[in-house]
């Protein structure tokens, strides 16, 4: 991964995007086969060539927006696909983890270039989080073969109803959160001094700001990576909240050491569900390939969009993946 990463930065960039999109075009069109089909199933009633560059085209807007929002591309993409389409579950995970994966890496080099993200505290948070996010996907994998659809409809009501209560969470915490303001470091804080600045181009002003009660964040990222490992989220729906509101990080801050550690834990949650038979090609690569691109254009975005722009996108992803995935979880029970 990190010599891909190298590869993309010395190449032409417009030269890359062209050929990113042609491969996923050519992908689509060629790669097909009776398992492609059956993978689709027999309720999507589109031609599954057709269907493959929709995945495309779709995981390019998916990638601009879930950058925007710090949530990695896993949280939009994995709810939609269980609420819209057929495929196995199983797969939608594993495909979610990967694109949230190769998203973050892409836009995580802007966000450190721009010195907006705190590489100390996405070093600190980070460890947690990958730690519990590989144990989530052995879990995963172990209910995928012993729990039914039952089991199903329950996985995706309860992740329905968490990723609702993050949306009100940050609703109700409004504005004030955008740039929130610390009185006190705790002494456990204070010892990895965690506090900086960055340069707000939407404000044309340096922003100072402290950060506090690590000691409540570290077993946080503990169930985010849980939650990110099981359901194949990537977790940015959990981070960005647990640096914001209670860490008191500011919101951009927030969603850009969200996409860095996305990047870090899903590298290694991806592996049991790589051993688990979870790699579908046919999905995977147009999904890997729209995502690339969008990362490279939200990232350019987000160094300047305003951070309440950033808080409702947040808003609007939650509630969309939310109440879709309680609607099939209630189809499906």
């Amino acid at each position: 991964m990190l010599l891909l990463v190298r590869f993309m930065n010395n190449f032409p960039r417009k030269y890359l995007l062209f050929g990113i999109i042609a491969f996923g075009i050519l992908f689509g069109s060629v790669v097909y086969s009776s398992t492609g089909s059956e993978l689709l199933g027999p309720e999507l009633e589109v031609d599954p060539i057709l269907f493959v560059n929709i995945l495309f085209f779709s995981c390019i807007l998916i990638g601009i927006f879930a950058v925007l929002a710090g949530v990695g591309g896993g949280v939009i993409f994995t709810p939609l696909m269980l609420g819209f389409t057929p495929i196995d579950s199983y797969i939608v995970r594993s495909t979610g983890l990967f694109i949230a994966m190769v998203g973050s890496i892409i836009a995580g080099r802007q966000y450190l270039r721009y010195g907006i993200a705190n590489y100390k505290l996405v070093l600190l948070a980070a460890v947690p989080y990958t730690l519990f996010a590989v144990i989530g996907a052995l879990i995963a994998g172990y209910l995928y073969t012993v729990t039914g659809e039952i089991g199903e409809s329950v996985l995706r009501g309860l992740l329905g109803l968490i990723v609702i209560a993050i949306g009100l969470l940050f609703i109700f915490a409004g504005k004030q959160m955008e740039y929130p303001e610390v009185d006190r470091v705790d002494s456990f804080t204070a010892i990895f001094d965690l506090g900086t600045s960055y340069e707000e181009k939407s404000l044309n002003r340096i922003i100072d700001y402290k950060i506090t009660n690590l000691g409540i964040g570290m077993p946080l990222f503990c169930v985010a990576g849980l939650i990110s490992g099981m359901f194949g989220l990537g977790a940015g729906w959990a981070i960005v909240p647990i640096f914001n509101l209670a860490m008191m990080v500011p919101l951009k801050v927030a969603a850009t050491c969200s996409t860095i550690m996305i990047s870090i834990g899903d590298s290694a949650a991806v592996w049991p569900y790589i051993l688990g038979g979870g790699l579908f090609p046919i999905v995977t690569v147009p999904c890997m390939s729209g995502m690339i691109i969008g990362a490279f254009v939200g990232s350019r975005i987000m160094v300047k969009v305003k951070p309440g722009i950033v808080r409702w996108l947040i808003i609007g992803v939650m509630f969309l993946a939310g109440i879709r995935l309680i609607i099939k979880a209630l189809t499906i029970f």
